[in-house]
């Protein structure tokens, strides 16, 4: 079963109508690997689906599990949710706020060994790092040292 066939599947199962713009919203966010704002699906939107319905297809599709958000700060960006795509957690850029995906069997490996040894039973995780993408590095010359972060300018972060 494809993507689209999973999606038109779960709103029937919940009583929910198959309509364009819930299916416009979904090939916006299929076709993107990373996280994205909501105001950059409405402008990739704009032409084909109205604002207003975006958002309530965003609400509709984080209340019954087909996107969540990924939260820095207080702003958010959405992503399909695990049913639609393979577990993963976030880079995120502290200057631009570009997200990208971390896929790591290493990691998630880490986590049920932590599981096992702190006797605890997790039922979901998320972990979000923060740091300065490829290319913000090469913007400001920022250089990595011992746990601290190095600008050209002399300022110095840790």
């Amino acid at each position: 079963m494809d993507q689209i066939d999973r999606l038109k599947s779960l709103l029937t199962e919940r009583g929910y109508s198959i309509t364009k713009p819930r299916l416009e919203v979904f090939r916006v966010l299929a076709a993107n690997e990373e996280p994205l704002n909501v105001t950059d699906i409405v402008a990739r939107l704009s032409t084909k689906v109205d604002k207003v319905s975006i958002y309530r297809t965003i609400e509709l599709y984080e209340k019954i599990g087909i996107v969540h958000r990924v939260w820095t700060g207080f702003k958010s960006k959405v992503e399909l949710s695990e049913a639609f795509s393979p577990h993963h957690h976030h880079f995120t850029c502290i200057k631009c706020g570009k997200t990208t995906g971390l896929r790591s069997e290493a990691l998630e490996k880490e986590l049920e060994n932590l599981e096992s040894d702190q006797h605890f039973k997790l039922t979901h995780h998320s972990i979000e790092l923060k740091g300065f993408c490829e290319d913000c590095i090469r913007q400001v010359n920022i250089t990595h040292e011992k746990g601290r972060v190095a600008h050209a300018s002399g300022v110095q972060a840790t």
